[in-house]
């Protein structure tokens, strides 16, 4: 019999224990890399200064998201519209929130774009008929695009208006509900573009 399984079998016998902790190296390697997230606010500066604090602490509570200002695999966009009294004072906010998701899709085209070059290239279609024809020209609009991580696709859009003292709790639910939709249902972080 086999040395360790001898010793497994044998320290089972006196009942230890098996650690049910997997240990930080094991917890790091069972989580997925960080999600890259940029947060782009549209508000005075104090106003953002407020919403990216409580953002960046509701997505430190969720964890699993890094925060970046470049590179990002998803971009949440936060417009903001204060509501005023007859006084002027802020009574409540209009929030306007974009996700946005960069990459994959156009990734897939890109791909799919270099395949009809080689089939068109090797002469695998008939020449100048319609698929053929219409294959050159779908390829030859992929490669007039531009850079990819420029191009984006939208995944939600929501709008809210909140009283301003219910503002840390929305801000911090958008982090929260970005979590859930996006991340938790993934089972992981995405892996964009070979990043």
């Amino acid at each position: 019999m086999n040395p360790v399984m001898t010793f497994l079998v044998w320290s089972m016998s006196f009942g230890i224990p098996i650690q049910s902790d997997p240990g930080p190296m094991m917890q790091a390697a069972q989580v997925g890399p960080a999600a890259r997230v940029k947060i782009d606010i549209s508000a005075g500066d104090v106003l953002k200064g407020e919403i990216l604090r409580h953002v960046a602490q509701g997505f430190h509570s969720v964890g699993g998201v890094k925060l970046v200002e470049e590179n990002p695999q998803w971009t949440i966009k936060i417009v903001t519209l204060a509501v005023q009294d007859n006084e002027g004072n802020a009574t409540a906010l209009g929030l306007s929130v974009v996700v946005l998701e960069h990459g994959p899709q156009m990734d897939m085209l890109f791909t799919l774009a270099q395949a009809w070059h080689y089939v068109i290239k090797a002469g695998l279609l008939q020449k100048d008929q319609p698929l053929e024809v219409g294959m050159r020209h779908l390829v030859a609009g992929i490669d007039l695009l531009p850079n990819a991580d420029n191009l984006t696709l939208m995944q939600q859009h929501r709008m809210c208006l909140i009283p301003m003292a219910k503002m840390p709790a929305a801000c911090q639910e958008i982090a929260t509900d970005f979590d859930r939709q996006y991340l938790q249902s993934a089972g992981a972080a995405p892996a964009v573009g070979g990043q």
